[in-house]
């Protein structure tokens, strides 16, 4: 298949035996699994921290979003991503590799997705179900919210 302008490269892997996409322009790098120090960060997605290259990382698990435990594996991986709030590592079971996917194929959710679910597009490839992650929003929890302001009284 050649590319096309509207044609997404996306870094697929698996999680629990489902699969899932990021854009490839948001992953910075894949590395092998590293446990995460618990650090006060800790709780809810983040299981803690790493260091690469002498920068701290926060780490996510997103078993729990999808009921399930986080079990590491040999081909556990962590897949760092950079986003607007700043980098963070996911925590995969394994990750399948770099796909071309046409937008033809890309389909919105034919179901009402939760406002804070993974995404709401997926993709068919063959038999073959791939969820499209919406990072940002998808892992928007796994920074600490920005402290609200006193309004300012007349």
């Amino acid at each position: 298949m050649t590319a096309t302008e509207s044609d997404r490269h996306l870094v697929v892997f698996s999680l629990h035996g489902e699969h899932y996409a990021l854009p490839v322009e948001l992953v910075r790098e894949i590395i092998r699994y590293t446990p995460p120090t618990v650090t006060a960060a800790a709780g809810g997605v983040v299981q803690g921290m790493i260091s690469i290259r002498g920068e701290a990382l926060p780490v996510v698990d997103l078993s729990s979003r999808l009921g399930r435990r986080l079990e590491i594996g040999s081909g556990t991986r962590i897949v760092v991503v950079e986003l607007k709030r700043g980098p963070l590592g996911l925590i995969v079971d394994t990750v399948e590799g770099v796909w071309l996917i046409s937008a033809a194929q890309v389909e919105q959710l034919p179901v009402p997705v939760a406002a804070d679910g993974l995404g709401k597009e997926i993709v068919a490839v063959g038999e073959r179900l791939i969820m499209l992650i919406d990072a940002e929003k998808a892992l928007a929890s796994a920074f600490p919210r920005a402290p609200r302001r006193p309004r300012a009284t007349p």
